[in-house]
């Protein structure tokens, strides 16, 4: 017999309440004891997280969009619990990177004890699964409109890049496992540990969640014929002009802006910011995948 514990988002628009949930989960609780914790305005996941550990439960289950599984998975990380994930939001980033289904077809992977061991980002304190960066992408993420989400979906997050493609560049210096690597104007600062973006599209086609690396990529367009070229051969799967794109792989990065910045991780947006200290932490997050 398992213990469990699901948290999910009361609040989420395209996440089911309570009874909803127990009645989907209700045809697969034989071996197992299944608890639901909603999140509040004031603890949207890692309060919950840390009271089911200190219980004991075998496995999290955070069911809802990337910020709730964001923020149990930054607490379950290194703790020897194990995450289940039954994906509701618009993103799905961790779920899409690790070919989970979404919704409910998610539940029997979530309750089984089949799981694989992560590495986990950090960036200024915070843990990240699959990815985090500065510029476009939390431009992108930050003017997503909630409402124009429910209605189409990610297109949301590719109508917001389109009205951002004019935020211009950024001085920027980032520093790979101590060394200086690139200085310069930059339209986006990527870090990824996982390589799928939303919309499936992957931007580190060779990243693996267990290598103990860090991917970064530093995309520097001055043009729209520049983001142009860059979005075809990404959709083409082909390797990018180092002209307009730099990769590197690294345990420890470093980033400097010249202007406060936007950020994000995994799919929420952060304020402002001159500074990114970003490391890894190997194998340390159990995910049923």
């Amino acid at each position: 017999m398992s213990n469990v514990t699901v948290i999910y988002n009361p609040a989420s628009g395209s996440a089911p309440g309570e009874d909803e949930l127990r009645d989907a989960f209700a045809p697969y609780e034989r071996g197992h004891r299944i608890s639901f914790v909603p999140t509040t305005a004031d603890d949207p996941g890692p309060g919950q997280t840390r009271a089911a550990i200190e219980a004991g439960v075998d496995c999290v289950i955070a069911c809802g969009g990337d910020g709730t599984v964001r923020a149990v998975a930054d607490t379950v990380a290194g703790s020897g619990v194990q995450l289940g994930v039954v994906p509701f939001g618009t993103g799905n980033l961790l779920a899409r990177n690790v070919g989970l289904p979404t919704g409910f077809d998610a539940i029997p992977i979530a309750l089984s004890s089949s799981a694989r061991k992560f590495d986990v980002g950090v960036v200024n304190g915070e843990r990240f699964a699959v990815m985090a960066g500065t510029g476009l992408d939390a431009l992108m993420i930050r003017d997503a409109s909630s409402t124009v989400k429910e209605r189409v979906g990610s297109l949301a997050y590719v109508l917001s890049a389109l009205r951002n493609l004019r935020a211009g560049r950024v001085d920027v210096d980032v520093t790979v496992d101590g060394s200086p690597w690139f200085s310069g104007p930059s339209a986006m600062v990527l870090i990824g540990n996982l390589g799928q973006i939303t919309g499936g599209l992957d931007v580190f086609p060779d990243a693996s969640p267990d290598d103990g690396w860090l991917d970064v990529a530093v995309l520097t367009p001055s043009r729209a014929r520049d983001w142009l070229t860059i979005g075809h051969r990404l959709v083409r799967g082909r390797s990018q002009p180092e002209r307009l794109v730099r990769r590197t792989q690294a345990t420890e990065v470093r980033v400097e802006l010249s202007t406060p910045t936007p950020w994000e991780l995994d799919g929420e947006d952060r304020d402002p910011t001159t500074s990114l200290a970003i490391g890894v932490e190997p194998k340390t997050l159990e995910v049923r995948c």
